[in-house]
């Protein structure tokens, strides 16, 4: 199967429906996706279903940003940046 190029069904723009992602589909009896990966994630975030996301000030570097569990007081949290970073260097270690 080759990568098919389609058109989003929200934002009208062209998206890669890649051979990989087919197979993926195919073997779960899923229809092929009418919108693209961005506006999916918006459409999953946006259900009543999707996991509520806290806002955080990340211990490491400062930036804000959101994390899918409620800080604990007195725990650092990390963005997801620095926790990549962390979890990389601990496999190296």
């Amino acid at each position: 199967m080759p990568d098919v190029e389609t058109s989003c069904l929200q934002c009208k723009e062209t998206f890669l429906f890649t051979e990989k992602e087919q197979e993926i589909f195919y073997q779960r009896n899923m229809m092929p996706p009418q919108r693209c990966p961005k506006c999916r994630s918006k459409k999953a975030a946006s259900s009543e279903n999707a996991p509520r996301r806290f806002d955080i000030v990340c211990d490491h570097c400062g930036k804000h940003d959101q994390v899918p569990f409620q800080p604990k007081v007195g725990r650092s949290v990390l963005c997801r940046e620095c926790h990549e970073a962390s979890r990389s260097r601990a496999k190296f270690a």
